[in-house]
């Protein structure tokens, strides 16, 4: 299940959307958390070596313009993306008290920077970044719940 809000939601401190436009998403409260990702799941279904990710509450996350095509990736969750130019836009785990929100898909991606890498033990041997964030081989500590 997915939040709508009204276009005026647009003007939201976070927003973004799809490559092509048909997807648009605004979040009223600023991230829980943010990091990198690095398991092969997050690696096939955006076609990057990681992707950086936002946590939003699910709450304060909403769509103001299109409906998000739902692919369940896993038995715990599903991608969000737009069904017609395919750009991956966020992830959800079910039950989850957040949606994982692509930071590439951002207006201003540079607003939100990763604390942590997770999912490290599957991480692509020639990709690593240069930073001192905490590694975890398997997933952060536990994620806030609904």
């Amino acid at each position: 299940m997915v939040n709508r809000i009204t276009p005026s939601g647009s003007g939201a401190p976070y927003a973004g959307g799809c490559h092509c436009g048909s997807l648009r998403f605004a979040a009223t409260l600023g991230p829980v958390d943010a990091g990198w990702c690095h398991c092969e799941t997050c690696r096939r279904t955006t076609g990057a070596p990681a992707l950086v990710w936002g946590s939003f509450p699910v709450g304060a996350f909403a769509y103001v313009k299109g409906e998000p095509a739902i692919y369940r990736s896993s038995s715990r969750g599903q991608r969000e993306f737009c069904a017609v130019c395919g750009a991956q836009v966020a992830y959800r785990e079910l039950g989850a008290a957040i949606v994982d929100v692509n930071v590439g898909c951002l207006d201003r991606p540079e607003g939100i920077e990763p604390r942590c890498h997770l999912w490290t033990a599957s991480r692509i041997a020639w990709f690593e970044t240069a930073d001192a964030l905490p590694r975890f081989a398997g997933a952060a500590p536990e994620r806030p719940r609904a």
